[in-house]
């Protein structure tokens, strides 16, 4: 009995030991992120940045040029995006404290999830989700319509943005001051968008019924087979701005 006990109290004691070692491995190299056309550097840790990203850490850790370099060439990217991201890293927040929601533009939060979907970084896509929820609710206002076409050419059939994006739209877009076309943007792109709207509008036009986007804002989010669903219950964090 007495040398059953005395293992489990080792165990325990080392707990704490191992949760501090996995920390100094979270922050003990450097890696950098080398950005866009103009090649800004961007530092940052490189056990925290594997930590959230499969594909950074099969890059980073596998046999590939970035790993022997340490080096990643982010080439489709944009240094707002990843001044946005670096921040996000190390805070798990896009914002910080004393930033409002409607100072985010909708291309960056756009750019966010795209990053996010690419690396497979379901926690950055989700908390995108949730501001874009927000920003709709607190400002009125839908995303540009070249950032709404954008999204429709960057993701795939069944994405949960674009669900979003066409569910708000429905909802809450004004269809008369629409812009209809843009030569810069893909025409299957627009087309798969006005589709998909029309079909929501029709939808929404036999259920006749309101939605409350932040209460599913799960039915957005991206989740790990077994992982739990959000609670509906949790409190909408713009809920005073909304009823003032």
């Amino acid at each position: 009995m007495s040398v059953l006990s005395d293992t489990k109290e080792d165990k325990t004691k080392d707990q704490p030991s191992e949760r501090r070692n996995n920390d100094v491995r979270l922050f003990k190299d450097l890696v950098t992120l080398v950005v866009g056309p103009e090649k800004k550097p961007f530092k940052v840790h490189k056990g925290l940045l594997c930590s959230v990203s499969p594909v950074f850490k099969a890059a980073l850790e596998g046999d590939f040029k970035e790993a022997q370099e340490q080096v990643i060439e982010l080439t489709e990217d944009n240094s707002e995006t990843i001044e946005y991201f670096q921040f996000w890293l190390y805070a798990q927040s896009i914002l910080d404290t004393e930033e409002r929601v409607s100072s985010i533009e909708w291309h960056v939060l756009m750019e966010l999830y795209m990053l996010g979907e690419i690396r497979l970084i379901a926690s950055l896509q989700n908390q995108v989700i949730d501001l874009m929820i927000r920003k709709t609710a607190i400002s009125k206002s839908l995303p540009e319509h070249k950032v709404m076409y954008d999204i429709f050419d960057k993701t795939s059939p069944g994405s949960p943005l674009r669900k979003l994006i066409v569910q708000t739209s429905a909802r809450t877009g004004n269809l008369s001051e629409w812009e209809w076309g843009f030569a810069d943007t893909s025409v299957i792109a627009q087309r798969d968008f006005l589709k998909d709207l029309v079909l929501e509008l029709y939808r929404d036009r036999k259920t006749k019924q309101e939605q409350d986007f932040w209460k599913i804002r799960c039915t957005y989010h991206t989740h790990a087979e077994g992982e739990g669903r959000c609670s509906e219950d949790t409190p909408n964090p713009d809920r005073e701005l909304l009823w003032h």
